[in-house]
């Protein structure tokens, strides 16, 4: 079986090679696509827009967008697709405006793989497209995204046609702007975004960082000073635009400013020292640092300190990725005990699994068992022996009456039994 997946995979490999080749107009209709859709483009190209496969690969990228499995950053995991169909797995997660994601998928496979690693953004009005972000560069399987705005985010991870695949996932985010105090400096933060202020008259737009009196204020990213002054509630400040952002960073409560409207800075240059100027008179040395947009104020603690860079240990057997494993106890939630259980990944402590209906759960390893016999049966009729549980499906042979069996695993209206041949028959 592994020969004949390795023959058709070279077999598809000239297919696209071929085409991607003749075609005098490639570079016109690749213009503008990202990977995964050039993909798409040199399989049509090779004729093979009507086959089955093709249809399956398509159809596998859009249900991991419409039915994605929810994670929480920071997540790691080890993944497994086995190359019989093919696959696509997505993750839906929120993530803040300021924090960088960083994707990276080390993948393990004995022969060259090409991964599609795609980022896109869900959108609020749910009538509109899900909105591709960014790609992975071909050949490459990481990468990195600044958030713009607070919301729901989706990854792929899909292998090209008829590709096995191990993977590992690593998804963080870091910040996006460096430590706007001197980072050797005794420091922390005392107050954050949306704190109570005069008496709840007014709530706080900023963080404040504490740390000894003239300790340098730096500049968390390239710019531009775009104003140095004095106000009422900040005392000394300054206001930095870093390049490209679409923001404005405010350093408020300074000792003393070093630097001058209109200068250019680089991330890490002191443009003050550390003070209590302003209303902050009766406090102990801090920075107010601010970031404000086009809507206004907004919370600088995902830019500068997300603190979601060390996933949960993977603390299960990965040797079981792609085995078929018998779910053992009566869960909900949807879950029947005795349903077959495809490993597809792990995770924490437990398996994210797929049941026959393509629904996935994480499963502890408590509640799974090995694939092995439930009961011995003996068929009182004749029987169908189907490819899967669905009386649509492939039908593999037909059982007479009197055929000694064993079942392995129940789902919905059938029985997985084992021989003479693995199947599916109804109750």
């Amino acid at each position: 079986m592994g020969k004949r997946i390795h023959y058709l995979l070279y077999f598809l490999a000239i297919l696209v090679l071929f085409a991607a080749c003749s075609d005098q107009f490639a570079g016109a209709l690749f213009k503008g696509q990202y990977p995964h859709q050039r993909y798409l483009t040199q399989l049509s190209n090779a004729g093979l827009q009507h086959s089955v496969l093709y249809k399956q690969w398509e159809e596998a990228a859009v249900r991991s967008l419409t039915h994605p499995t929810a994670i929480t950053i920071p997540h790691h995991e080890s993944a497994y697709l086995a190359p019989a169909q093919p696959l696509a797995i997505g993750y839906s997660f929120d993530a803040r405006q300021g924090e960088q994601l960083q994707v990276d998928v080390a993948v393990r496979s004995s022969i060259f793989t090409q991964v599609f690693v795609d980022l896109f953004e869900v959108p609020q009005d749910t009538a509109h497209n899900h909105k591709h972000l960014i790609s992975a560069d071909t050949g490459s399987t990481a990468l990195s995204w600044i958030v713009r705005r607070d919301g729901q985010y989706l990854l792929r991870i899909q292998p090209e046609l008829l590709a096995e695949l191990s993977f590992s996932l690593r998804l963080t985010a870091e910040p996006s702007l460096a430590n706007p105090v001197e980072p050797a400096a005794k420091q922390h933060i005392g107050s954050v975004f949306g704190d109570a202020r005069d008496g709840g008259r007014r709530t706080h737009e900023g963080i404040d960082i504490f740390a000894p009196r003239l300790t340098p204020v730096l500049a968390s990213a390239d710019g531009v000073v775009s104003r140095v002054g004095d106000n009422r509630l900040g005392g000394k400040v300054v206001w930095l635009r870093p390049k490209g952002q679409g923001v404005t960073l405010y350093y408020a409560h300074l000792d003393s400013q070093l630097v001058k409207t209109g200068q250019l800075v680089k991330t890490g240059d002191t443009v003050g020292l550390m003070g209590n100027t302003g209303n902050a008179r009766t406090t102990p040395p801090h920075l107010h640092f601010g970031i404000y947009g086009r809507g206004g104020a907004i919370d600088p603690l995902p830019f500068v300190r997300p603190e979601k860079s060390t996933p949960p240990k993977i603390r299960v057997d990965t040797t079981r990725l792609g085995d078929t494993l018998r779910i053992a106890s009566e869960l909900g939630m949807g879950v029947s005990r005795h349903s077959p259980a495809i490993v597809e990944a792990a995770y924490r402590n437990g398996y994210r699994v797929v049941l026959p209906d393509s629904g996935k759960y994480f499963i502890g390893t408590d509640h799974l068992k090995p694939l092995t016999g439930i009961r011995p049966i003996r068929l009182d009729q004749p029987h169908t022996l189907y490819a899967r549980p669905d009386t649509s499906s492939a039908r593999i042979t037909e059982l007479p009456i009197g055929e000694r069996t064993a079942v392995i695993a129940e789902f919905a209206e059938f029985l997985l039994i084992e021989r003479p041949l693995r199947g599916w028959i109804l109750r």
